[in-house]
């Protein structure tokens, strides 16, 4: 039987757990993988260190948790906006490619970015990155097939196109981010969106414009 005293003890836990991989997230976004140490992320959490060894034994542990924990907040975030698209096929459609830009251009995204900047030297946080990447992609390519709008018929062929797009999208945001900062350039995502919503739907266009 669970007690109210064992319940408390649980909540304290998990919210000193949450602390450590909010912090780690963070010192992840702010100065990258090499300098996010167990002090530092300890220090940010206002958690001693030996809590920190206690729930997380080693570094790479920590880094591991503080991945899932981040892919699963994108995906719930993901979920909940998606949750109020447009009914009009191309409005949805569109919105949904906004989404996705939107969260590859993300701080959180950033934070994945130089974990596997990292991980091309170090072979175990390599292993770590992988399978919560291959989650990570399952979701959002689950959650787009959830969304997909009425009209189109989804199959074989949506999802190859929109695996294309799912791509094109992550390729446009990495070559966005490695920019240099402050250099002027016109910003590639109207034209972008116009062509992968011809690649999804062709011929497809919002219900108000076909009525005038």
């Amino acid at each position: 039987m669970v007690t109210a005293a064992s319940r408390t003890q649980e909540e304290r836990r998990a919210e000193t757990r949450g602390k450590l991989l909010d912090a780690t997230v963070r010192s992840l976004s702010e100065v990258g993988f090499a300098a996010t140490t167990s002090r530092r992320v300890s220090e940010m959490a206002g958690v001693s260190l030996g809590a920190q060894t206690h729930h997380f034994p080693h570094r790479l542990d920590l880094m591991g948790a503080a991945v899932e924990w981040a892919a699963q907040r994108r995906v719930d975030e993901l979920r909940e906006i998606a949750a109020d698209l447009p009914e009009d096929p191309a409005e949805r459609l569109g919105a949904l490619l906004d989404i996705l830009w939107r969260d590859f251009n993300s701080p959180t995204f950033d934070v994945f970015i130089k974990l596997w900047v990292a991980a091309a030297d170090d072979p175990e946080l390599h292993a770590h990155l992988v399978p919560v990447e291959s989650r990570l992609t399952e979701e959002i390519a689950s959650l787009s097939g959830e969304v997909v709008p009425e009209g189109i018929e989804p199959g074989r062929q949506w999802s190859r196109r929109l695996s294309i797009a799912f791509s094109t999208i992550r390729g446009l945001a990495l070559t966005e981010h490695f920019e240099p900062r402050g250099h002027p350039h016109r910003d590639p995502w109207p034209e972008t969106r116009l062509t992968l919503l011809e690649l999804l739907a062709p011929g497809l266009e919002p219900s108000h414009r076909k009525e005038t």
